[in-house]
């Protein structure tokens, strides 16, 4: 076993939060461990700036009545409110010519995974030509044409066997196989930029520390529509004054506001306004009995009702924070990456004559907006769940995974709320990040899956547990499994914990060969 790393002085353990002992690795995984058999393995820290600390801690024991050795690794990133670094979510999409050729290929990697090697496990043999959304982004003024319109049409030209070697540099030639085979049809589906929250750590001066942010859409049939992406942000997120990703599917997000303050809170739909041309904003509702002029409809919803009769009505169709169709009503199901937000009176006319007579104006102008109770401005957004700490208390199930009302976290739930209805019984690797009451950020990532007698991983309530024991007052659940790492600016190759990692990553990924998954949003540590 590997001995103990040097400690640091008793102010800044304090300041770390509580120590991974026998007492407390018994309270948070509920284990039964032997004095004579645990061990404290290390418990080490680096701090990169002035008020950011990492610190890594391992511990190890024998399983009671068996010759097995489990371990827990715990990473904690901390970071104070007077610090020199501050926590800022890194959109790939926001960024071009930043993400590096390896994370293309690996963004690549996935999508054969997702669009290719899944599909062949259930018998459906197709190929598909996979469309950086980079390429494809909709103008939201003028009429919407251009990038839909030339997908639609590459689609048009490819089903009418127009496929041709001229359109190879849409597709990373690296899986040959994935090029029409046969009879098979030939599909497209489109991905956003990814990459690996290590490379920012070493492509970017600025950036101390990563970890992975939130879900994103991953499985096949939650891009089919056509207009959804693989990658795609799930939930809010909103950064350096741009709207990435409406809140469309309510779930809990970190905030943090202009005025430095910082908090955890539900958005969802009903934070949104819609401005379309001079018109008076409108908050979107849910209640479409409501004399709301706007709602919004999702795919898990059900069917749309019925327009109201003799009332000017427009469907408008969003993927994510794009406009994508104007259409009569009831005539377009919503996107699972997205919504139809239907306009009803005065503010539909705009879109009437658009649908009406197409081409004959200007395209309505339209802005959406993330409304919040506060009057400051909030300077980030990032959704994800479930929820783990209200004021110091462990939540209960059935509080993690509210609301189920609106398709949140249901076990039946359709794509993209396929995260498992379970806070007891799987234990996994975890990204979380807490707010403590002194407002420190804590950012946690629990090794597991991979290799038991390292890290077993935890539960989401051990992690809620873990989450207390380190001081948090509120927390929330990241993106976790394969995507949960952790990247440290000056962490050098003897401190990292195996070979082979990326530079600068202080955990062990669980996916094969612990190799570092791509994601379209990380969570930095920026100066």
């Amino acid at each position: 076993m590997i001995a103990s790393a040097a400690k640091a002085d008793q102010t800044t353990r304090s300041r770390l939060g509580g120590e991974l002992d026998q007492h407390a690795v018994e309270c948070v995984l509920g284990i039964q461990a032997a004095k004579d058999t645990f061990e404290q393995l290390e418990d080490r820290d680096h701090s990169p700036a002035d008020g950011v600390i990492w610190r890594r801690r391992r511990v190890a024991w024998d399983n009671p009545g068996t010759n097995e050795l489990s371990g827990l690794c715990v990473n904690e990133l901390r970071i104070s409110p007077g610090a020199a670094g501050h926590i800022r979510p890194r959109v790939a999409m926001a960024a071009p010519g930043l993400v590096d050729f390896e994370a293309i290929e690996n963004a690549y990697w996935q999508t054969y995974w997702a669009g290719g090697a899944l599909r062949l496990e259930r018998g459906q043999k197709e190929s598909r030509l996979f469309v950086n959304l980079r390429e494809l982004t909709c103008s939201r003024s003028g009429a919407p044409r251009g990038p839909w319109e030339d997908l639609t049409e590459l689609t048009r030209r490819i089903e009418g066997g127009e496929w041709k070697d001229e359109y190879t540099d849409l597709i990373p030639a690296l899986q040959p196989t994935l090029r029409r085979d046969g009879e098979s049809p030939l599909r497209i589906a489109r991905y956003l930029p990814a990459f690996h929250p290590s490379w920012t750590v070493q492509a970017e001066e600025q950036v101390l520390a990563a970890t992975n942010a939130g879900y994103f859409l991953n499985f096949p049939e939650e891009y089919e529509d056509g207009v959804s992406a693989l990658h795609q942000p799930i939930g809010a997120l909103y950064s350096d004054g741009v709207l990435h990703m409406p809140p469309w599917i309510e779930r809990p997000c970190v905030v943090e506001w202009l005025d430095g303050r910082r908090s955890i809170e539900l958005l969802g739909p009903g934070d949104l306004v819609l401005t379309v041309d001079e018109f008076e904003p409108m908050p979107l509702g849910r209640d479409t009995l409501s004399d709301r002029r706007a709602f919004a409809w999702r795919a898990f919803d059900g069917p749309l009702p019925a327009p109201p009769k003799g009332v000017s009505t427009a469907d408008v169709v969003f993927s994510g924070s794009g406009l994508v169709a104007v259409v009569e009503p009831g005539t377009r199901q919503p996107p699972l990456g997205g919504a139809i937000v239907r306009v009803t009176g005065e503010a539909a006319l705009p879109w009437r004559r658009w649908i009406e007579n197409p081409g004959a104006g200007p395209f309505p102008n339209w802005r959406l907006d993330i409304a919040t109770s506060r009057r400051e401005q909030p300077s980030f957004i990032l959704a994800s769940g479930p929820k783990l700490l209200l004021d110091g208390r462990v939540l209960s199930e059935d509080q993690m995974f509210n609301p189920l009302a609106a398709g949140e976290f249901r076990p039946d739930g359709p794509p993209p709320t396929r995260f498992p209805y379970d806070a007891s019984r799987t234990r996994a690797p975890r990204t979380a990040l807490g707010l403590t009451r002194d407002e420190d950020w804590v950012l946690v990532v629990v090794d597991g899956r991979s290799d038991m007698a390292h890290s077993v991983g935890c539960t989401l309530e051990e992690l809620a547990r873990l989450m207390a024991h380190l001081g948090c007052r509120s927390a929330l659940n990241l993106d976790g499994g394969g995507s949960s790492v952790m990247a440290v600016e000056g962490v050098g190759r003897l401190d990292q914990l195996k070979p082979g990692l990326a530079q600068g990553v202080v955990n062990i990924p669980s996916d094969p060969g612990n190799r570092e998954r791509v994601v379209p949003v990380a969570l930095n540590v920026v100066i």
